[in-house]
């Protein structure tokens, strides 16, 4: 295989996509036609051929999607990059960008007093006195941590554009 950038073979799986999309098209449009018709491609036998071709351009374009998908999974799953201050595999940093990042920081803003604001709502003052509510977590430290899912977020995007322009598609 003649070695590629990680953002060119994604983008050719997307050409694939297109190409047997259309080929597709042409299968369907040149595969049967009436007998009171004349063929598109002058016989009916030199446009069975035609069908042909198509079938097996599909079938060639499959085979080249799968073995361009196995490469970028195999890619990123050897190319470890530094998104701020994590480290880790461009997978993980996919997962990360796609669900992990949005749930820590969900994680994080659960620290909060709104249990106990609703509890001390419905509570009835004990000795002439109203409870007072007790929070068990750091406030700094939770908007640290918050800022910290955030940014890693908003980072991932600009990471990986660096890294899929400048990375060799791996096959093993």
């Amino acid at each position: 295989m003649i070695t590629i950038k990680l953002i060119e073979a994604m983008k050719e799986l997307r050409l694939i996509e297109k190409k047997m999309e259309r080929n597709r098209g042409y299968i369907e449009r040149y595969s049967s036609v009436l007998n009171t018709e004349k063929p598109y491609f002058g016989t009916e036998a030199e446009q069975k051929k035609e069908v042909k071709s198509y079938l097996q351009a599909n079938s060639d374009l499959f085979k080249r999607y799968l073995e361009l998908k196995r490469a970028i999974e195999i890619t990123n799953l050897k190319t470890v990059i530094k998104v701020e201050g994590y480290e880790g595999s461009i997978s993980e940093i996919l997962v990360i960008k796609r669900k992990l990042a949005k749930l820590m920081e969900a994680t994080f803003a659960s620290l909060n007093d709104r249990r106990a604001e609703r509890m001390k709502a419905q509570t009835p003052m004990m000795d002439g006195q109203q409870p007072h509510i007790v929070r068990l977590y750091d406030e700094k430290e939770k908007n640290e941590n918050i800022r910290y899912w955030q940014d890693l977020y908003s980072a991932i995007d600009a990471r990986l554009e660096v890294v899929n322009a400048t990375t060799e598609l791996l096959t093993e």
